[in-house]
């Protein structure tokens, strides 16, 4: 049985997703959270210089999408078949895209212009991201986003809503969203 270790900062951030596959599977392992202070020192020894970092029997590995994916297919929490595993890859990925979207406002220090970024975002960009979503959910009558059963594509529409709420009333995500630590982000 393989060890495993995620560091990551005090937060949910990009490191959730994975400790989501961790819980669903059932499988333990060190959720390392370091403070922001303790980061200079420690991003030289990390793979590409960013967090989250998975462990695994003492080997690192880095890329917050790529762990997420790994420790899936690895506890059995992935798509039953190559083409599930792409269209979640897909999926993966745009969420990604609306990420970047994101980061614009996230990092602006104008007040003004974080505003106008906002009001972009809100009005256009993460509407149309959700409505694609939405339509990838309502495609899949099983109640899922891929596939037949809960995978690690954990995602205010009626089939997100829906699908929202299949993946916290699994058994262990609600155990785990009960008693993980609570962060601002």
């Amino acid at each position: 049985m393989s060890t495993y270790k995620l560091t990551y900062f005090n937060a949910k951030g990009r490191a959730e997703l994975t400790r989501l596959v961790f819980a669903q599977a059932g499988v333990k392992y060190t959720d390392e959270r370091i403070a922001r202070e303790e980061w200079p020192a420690r991003k030289p020894h990390t793979p590409f210089g960013v967090l989250p970092v998975l462990e695994v029997d003492g080997k690192q590995l880095g890329g917050s999408m790529v762990i997420a994916r790994y420790v899936a297919e690895k506890l059995g929490v992935a798509g039953s078949n190559d083409f599930e595993n792409a269209l979640i890859a897909s999926i993966l990925d745009s969420v990604s895209d609306l990420q970047l979207q994101l980061h614009p406002w996230w990092s602006e220090k104008d007040e003004a212009k974080k505003a106008e970024l906002l009001k972009e975002l809100t009005e256009h960009g993460i509407p149309a991201a959700l409505a694609n979503f939405e339509k990838f959910a309502a495609g899949n009558s099983d109640g899922w986003l891929v596939g037949s059963k809960p995978t690690y594509v954990l995602e205010k529409f009626p089939a997100l809503s829906q699908l929202k709420k299949n993946v916290e009333n699994l058994p262990n995500i609600a155990k785990w969203i009960q008693t993980r630590p609570q962060t601002p982000m």
